[in-house]
């Protein structure tokens, strides 16, 4: 790449077509020196951070990173965008600081979204273990405890205390295979299971973990009243009526590999994470693979109008969440995207290097703020925003 290789300044900003998607593979090697300790450069890339904010580990970008000084090499499908590896010692020093902090500012409205007293913890560590797969995140309010799943384990789920982070293991009655999605209702986790010989939908007691089937299919429920198919089935989206019980396909052309999934604050619109991008085997290879998040218009069980919200930097887009006022929160490698869905902007990151959110849960709101709690490969999250 030539000195000073120019992008366009959409593409940090949540452009759909990522430079990257192509860069990735074809650009060759480059002799990077090691961060010099010093003085850093942030006036050229990074803005300055509102009074009211200095205290927070933030980083607010500027011009979206459009122009990246020097020869540089973006890397694979798994580098987030402060992992490009440039010959410019300042620049690199930059990346570096942005990549230590909690929060990334694309957008000046994402400091609406976190507030001043925002705040993020890891409660519940899985360094050193094996890398599993933490997902379907329900907190229960009877018991104030973030409900999740380790899907490689059968029989149990874990429940951690939001407040004071005890753990427990909630054995399941019968014993649950893979549970990959969950929703809590009315004292209730329901949770989707799609491994074991048995694939259901199961209603479980957060208290004694007894679970009692809603609906046995062929096919894979993740999360609430939405199902994905089994594998000699194509890739589908569908709708289950809770009264009828009745099972209806509604999209299976549009988005290859569905997975998470959220609705717009009025529930007139969906949205679905396309996590094709973890097809190819290993994911590095691939870079030409999608990861985008689409949107359809909701009318009873018919979908419409699909359109394509934004595509997601690195990695794959995996659970999703949509704000009080209809933002964008995207699980993904590295942490949570924060995206405008009118726009398709990318204004915000709530930033774990290092590891990959799989999805996340709106926890209680307290004291003007509210609580997003991200399940992680190595760590359990909770971040303390004021979601607007």
């Amino acid at each position: 790449m030539n000195l000073s290789a120019s992008l366009l300044a959409s593409f940090w900003g949540g452009s759909v077509l990522s430079c990257f998607d192509f860069l990735g593979t074809q650009q060759r090697s480059i002799r990077v020196p090691d961060i010099a300790p010093g003085p850093i450069d942030e006036d050229a890339f990074l803005n300055k951070v509102p009074p009211a904010f200095e205290h927070l580990s933030v980083s607010f970008i500027k011009d979206n990173l459009a122009v990246i000084p020097g020869e540089w090499d973006a890397g694979d499908i798994k580098t987030p965008f402060y992992g490009v590896r440039s010959d410019q010692v300042p620049f690199q020093n930059v990346l570096a600081k942005i990549k230590s902090t909690d929060f990334i500012v694309w957008d000046a409205s994402f400091f609406d979204i976190i507030g001043p007293q925002a705040k993020l913890e890891k409660i519940q560590s899985f360094e050193g273990e094996t890398p599993h797969v933490h997902e379907a995140p329900a907190y229960v309010p009877e018991t104030n405890e973030l409900f999740y799943a380790d899907t490689s384990v059968t029989g149990w789920l874990w429940a951690i205390n939001v407040d004071t982070y005890e753990v427990r293991k909630v054995a399941t009655n019968p014993p649950l295979a893979n549970v990959n999605g969950a929703r809590y209702h009315n004292g209730r986790v329901y949770a989707t299971t799609n491994g074991g010989s048995v694939r259901a939908i199961f209603s479980i007691n957060p208290l004694d973990g007894s679970a009692t089937p809603v609906e046995f299919k062929h096919v894979v429920y993740r999360p609430f009243l939405w199902l994905v198919s089994h594998p000699e089935l194509p890739n589908s989206i569908y709708f289950l009526d809770m009264k009828s019980k009745a099972l209806v396909t509604v999209s299976n052309s549009v988005v290859t590999t569905p997975n998470g999934l959220a609705f717009s604050p009025n529930g007139s619109i969906l949205y679905v994470a396309d996590s094709n991008s973890t097809a190819g085997r290993p994911l590095e290879h691939h870079p030409a693979s999608v990861r985008n998040v689409w949107a359809f218009d909701v009318s009873g069980s018919i979908l419409s109008n699909p359109r394509l919200i934004c595509a997601t930097e690195s990695g794959w887009p995996d659970g999703l969440q949509v704000t009080r006022n209809g933002y964008l929160a995207v699980a993904a490698l590295g942490g949570v995207d924060i995206v405008d869905p009118k726009s398709g902007k990318l204004i915000g990151k709530v930033n774990t290097p290092g590891d990959i959110i799989f999805n996340l849960e709106l926890g209680p709101r307290r004291g003007g703020q509210r609580m997003w709690l991200l399940t992680g490969r190595d760590f359990i999250y909770k971040a303390l925003v004021k979601d607007v």
